[in-house]
């Protein structure tokens, strides 16, 4: 089994561009309402606006890590949707292709989700478990599955066989058979953990011989993200190169943050427009980008239908529902 990226690295700074572009929208995307609201709207935040309301979290890089994997397996991205949907097939016996339904909680900002709880999930989707016995139904454990995730494990009315479900940061499956495996993503391998209910891990590869395998002690299915010519290593500087850029109010940060001459080239150009909407900046970044090295599409702002409460799945008609573990605009799933 192999993983590969759209195109190969032929230029560092060119390539970097992309992934810049790609962080940059995320960290637009991520802001809560209230500011964007304040500010005119997504339009009319600049790249300095953007350094004033950003918030730097300590999760930041492995939530991005957890949306990338997401992303790449709903749109069927080469990088990670072959090698998903391999492992899926060979060690959980369900074919015709990954997808991924995003489960974790509810965040204040707007970054675009593919699919929606509601129409991903039917009163027939299984969540596979790897055990003997019938699987149980998935949907109508989502009320206990948030439940358990509010109150991290206490006071659960799950069955034993999945109760630690609740700590899913995916369901993969695929939705012509309606089968589903709960899925725990994580930034590092020494982060995986094991949970009743749980069945596959991913994380980035340590090694060339880190492959699939299964995990006994964790009772999990281990499935490394190959680096594919470097290609984590650029999102992660990447990554570390914007943050840099915001804490610095939108400047050139000090050598001391950046020291590297190409990190420092491409922060002067954002230096450059930082007066300018962030939503063209970003668009004019992707211009200057090695275009085909990631696939990327426009971001959908569509009014939410559904959430997550614990009483289950509802409609609302409130973008900032509380207590919500998914909310997602009409969903895109792969036919």
């Amino acid at each position: 089994m192999r993983s590969f990226q759209t195109a190969d690295v032929s230029d560092p700074v060119m390539a970097k561009y992309s992934m810049v572009a790609a962080v940059l929208e995320a960290t637009l995307y991520s802001l809560k309402m209230a500011r964007v609201a304040r500010l005119g709207g997504y339009d009319e935040i600049t790249l300095e606006d953007l350094a004033r309301e950003f918030r730097e979290g300590s999760g930041d890089a492995g939530i991005c890590f957890e949306w990338t994997v997401h992303d790449a397996i709903a749109r069927r991205d080469p990088l990670i949707h072959p090698l998903a949907s391999q492992v899926l097939e060979d060690f959980c016996g369900i074919g015709d292709g990954a997808d991924s339904i995003l489960f974790g909680p509810e965040k204040d900002g707007r970054i675009p989700i593919l699919e929606s709880v509601n129409e991903a999930l039917t009163p027939d989707s299984r969540l596979y478990v790897g055990k003997r016995g019938h699987p149980p139904k998935l949907q109508r454990y989502i009320p206990d599955i948030i439940e358990a995730f509010h109150a991290k494990g206490d006071g659960e009315k799950l069955p034993r066989s999945i109760s630690g479900i609740w700590k899913a940061d995916l369901f993969i499956g695929n939705p012509q058979s309606d089968k589903w495996v709960g899925t725990t993503v994580k930034s590092r391998a020494g982060g995986l953990q094991g949970a009743s209910g749980l069945r596959i891990g991913i994380y980035p590869s340590e090694s060339p011989r880190d492959t699939p395998r299964r995990d006994g002690r964790l009772g999990l299915i281990r499935l490394p993200l190959p680096y594919d010519g470097g290609f984590s290593e650029l999102y992660y500087k990447s990554f570390f190169l914007v943050r840099a850029f915001l804490r610095a109010d939108a400047l050139l940060p000090s050598r001391v943050d950046l020291p590297d001459a190409e990190d420092r080239y491409i922060t002067d150009e954002l230096r450059a427009r930082a007066e300018f909407p962030a939503r063209e900046v970003i668009g004019a970044v992707r211009a200057m980008s090695q275009s085909d090295l990631l696939k990327t599409e426009d971001v959908q702002l569509v009014q939410s239908d559904v959430s997550l409460s614990v009483d289950g799945l509802a409609e609302t008609v409130d973008d900032d529902t509380e207590g919500a573990v998914s909310l997602a605009p009409a969903p895109l799933l792969g036919g």
